[in-house]
């Protein structure tokens, strides 16, 4: 992740009274924990307290009374994320951006989004609002978005509960909703305008550094890794006479709700990895994360979406593997150090 720069001081603090209110039993915030923003002022202050709910609470309803907005009852954090979301109990997620982890380009791919994909009929929670913790400061102004949450469970909550059946139901009803998705005109001025640079660009910096990261991660077998080189075409020659569609890069297991009961696709959230690209990138995540890697899921998604599968598919999805941005095989529930070839690896992971 990208630093950014020192914040500066004189910055505005949570009044006292706030913090108190919002202790809980043993759970006082501790007198060295920082009380102000200008405190987070590098990338391991900021990873230490992303996810910390004693923390963040008070800003985010000082963020929600700002606006004029009903005050919570009750305040959580959902889970591990990069940038500090907190839900309601009045229905209303806040996320917030900082200066660190790349919180401005995330905070400006996120509206750009909402822009795009505005009166498209996709199940996305809506924006309700936008706000500045700090306006008008010299320093970092700590913007942040109110939306509505996502009704339902998150697709890994509901694959731990459900039978194989109603998971084949679902994967093939998100395919339709992928392809809505990707149907979607790329009506952006920056990631998501049809000339962007962004994905291409960030295909060639994973080019350079995959084959060194998955030999770090040690998912893979050093001698696999060390044919990864030739297996992977240069970019260009990779996207050559595919248009962009509008890619969601983040498609795991708790950014998708789905209604177990109704079968019904609710919720997709979380669009800080959105680009102008390649369709078979939105893949990569889906599958190796929501799905673990479970190919009758692949193909009831595939069937789901129309898309046709060439005899190359395998193979050109281990490649967007391989060029992906994140820990893509941290999820897959399958030792694979034991295998040794490019070719059976595909096969093993998208051979439908």
């Amino acid at each position: 992740m990208v630093a950014g720069t020192p914040f500066r001081a004189n910055l505005l603090r949570i009044p006292s009274e706030i913090l108190v209110a919002v202790q809980n039993g043993s759970r006082a915030v501790p007198e060295s924990r920082p009380t102000d923003l200008s405190e987070i002022n590098s990338d391991d202050i900021y990873a230490k307290l992303r996810n910390d709910l004693a923390f963040w609470e008070p800003w985010v309803r000082k963020a929600l009374d700002s606006l004029g907005l009903a005050a919570p009852g009750r305040v959580r954090i959902p889970g591990e994320s990069t940038n500090p979301v907190l839900l309601t109990d009045t229905g209303l997620a806040v996320k917030l951006y900082g200066e660190h982890w790349c919180g401005p380009e995330n905070h400006a791919s996120e509206l750009e989004a909402y822009e795009v994909l505005s009166g498209h009929g996709l199940p996305i929670p809506r924006l309700v609002a936008r706000g500045e913790l700090r306006p008008g400061g010299d320093g970092w102004s700590w913007p942040f978005l109110v939306m509505e949450t996502a009704p339902g469970i998150t697709w890994r909550e509901a694959m731990a509960a459900l039978d194989r059946p109603r998971r084949l139901s679902l994967a093939r009803r998100f395919g339709a909703v992928l392809r809505r998705l990707h149907e979607v005109p790329l009506t952006g001025t920056a990631a998501l305008r049809p000339g962007s640079d962004v994905f291409a660009e960030l295909l060639r910096e994973r080019r350079a550094e995959t084959v060194a990261d998955h030999r770090e991660w040690g998912y893979l077998s050093p001698r696999l890794l060390g044919g990864v080189d030739a297996f992977l075409p240069d970019v260009d020659t990779l996207l050559a006479g595919r248009e962009p569609v509008l890619v969601h890069g983040d498609l795991h297991g708790t950014n998708l709700f789905v209604d177990p009961a109704g079968e019904r696709i609710t919720g997709l959230i979380d669009f800080t990895d959105v680009y102008a690209g390649d369709p078979r990138y939105s893949l990569v995540q889906l599958h190796l994360n929501a799905f673990r890697a479970d190919l009758g899921l692949l193909s009831e998604l595939l069937e789901g979406a129309g898309w046709e599968v060439p005899g190359s598919f395998a193979e050109e999805m281990l490649q967007f593997t391989f060029l992906h941005d994140f820990d893509v095989l941290e999820e897959v529930p399958v030792d694979l150090t034991g295998i040794d070839d490019v070719g059976a690896l595909a096969r093993r992971l998208w051979g439908v």
